[in-house]
């Protein structure tokens, strides 16, 4: 496996394609072989990086990374809303080498079939082209015939491909943006999956990850195969921040096509809980900012405790009633 440090390589088309890529694209093509363009995400998060010191800006109180929001401009955690202005120089070294990370499957697709010739059969394999099972079916003969794929996570199931001769990570840090505690072993599960799935073919397969933090521990403890000091890593920082398995957790999302209503029920909702807490002194933690899908508003509340399903029975009502309310229990 191989790291390639975007800060340094980067092509005169695209900072987020690295000459590199491009020379192992065309020696792959040319012998036939098929490439696996392999990009964590969609499309959802961008985040910051110092260029410089590669220090990646995470939240404060929940030791994941903050989102760059441009209206209003703000740094934010999507966990537990904290926020802070987007700085014009990095915090840790002063360097003014900050960069705004965010790319996505259509973008890469989008430039190779511009700079690749028209013979080159490109396909992109995520949730936009494939929606469901049948789909995937019929999506099955594509794959199997395209030079180049393109794909999220999807592409770590339920197929294998054979002559696969190159897998690239567009963004390793892109991941790492999902607002949750356990971000960084799904991260890290998600590329030994993907290492994995062609490893078990036993054919010989040239693996890189790209990134503009190549010194990150997540991602060298990929590189290096130390599974034992992620582990004891993630296993602390769990610790520090009182997260599972530490404690139990649960999150109530509660979700509606009116934003006031749905802002409106998860406020009445926080102030039962909280009534309730006063002989409990469980954490409780109201996310005001919402999100939306599909033409609905979310908006979610945090609990942390020992023995949550004991505490669950106060709003046992309002859980067995209203369908458009979620819990989500992680232990």
């Amino acid at each position: 496996m191989y790291l390639v440090n975007l800060s340094q390589d980067q092509s005169s088309h695209n900072t987020y394609i690295s000459n590199t890529l491009l020379k192992e694209i065309e020696v792959t093509l040319k012998e036939n072989k098929k490439v696996i363009l392999y990009l964590n995400r969609r499309w959802e998060f961008s985040s910051l990086i110092c260029q410089s010191c590669q220090y990646l800006y995470k939240c404060v109180h929940c030791d994941v990374s903050l989102n760059v929001h441009r209206y209003p401009a703000k740094l934010l955690c999507h966990i537990c809303s904290f926020e802070k202005n987007i700085p014009m120089k990095c915090e840790k070294c002063g360097q003014k080498n900050i960069k705004n990370v965010w790319i996505w499957t259509q973008q890469i697709e989008a430039f190779f079939h511009w700079y690749l010739p028209k013979t080159v059969r490109i396909f992109r394999f995520d949730t936009d082209v494939v929606k469901n099972k049948t789909e995937k079916k019929q999506a099955l003969e594509k794959l199997q015939n395209a030079d180049i794929i393109i794909g999220t996570k999807m592409i770590t199931t339920w197929f294998n491909f054979k002559n696969i001769w190159l897998i690239w990570t567009i963004l390793l840090e892109q991941e790492l943006q999902i607002p949750a505690y356990n971000t960084k072993e799904k991260v890290y599960s998600n590329i030994k999956q993907l290492i994995g799935r062609w490893s078990r073919n036993g054919e010989k397969t040239k693996i890189i990850i790209q990134t503009f933090i190549p010194k990150n521990e997540i991602i060298t403890s990929i590189v290096d195969d130390n599974y034992k000091d992620f582990f004891k890593q993630s296993l602390a920082e769990r610790k520090l921040f009182n997260y599972p398995p530490f404690t139990e957790m649960l999150t109530l999302e509660y979700r509606h096509t009116n934003k006031d209503k749905a802002q409106a029920f998860m406020k009445q909702l926080n102030n039962k809980l909280s009534l309730e807490n006063t002989s409990w002194n469980i954490t409780i933690q109201e996310v005001p900012n919402y999100h939306k899908r599909y033409n609905q508003y979310y908006y979610k509340i945090i609990i942390k405790w020992t023995e949550l399903r004991a505490f669950l029975g106060c709003i046992k009502y309002e859980i067995m009633r209203n369908k458009n309310l979620s819990v989500i229990f992680d232990w």
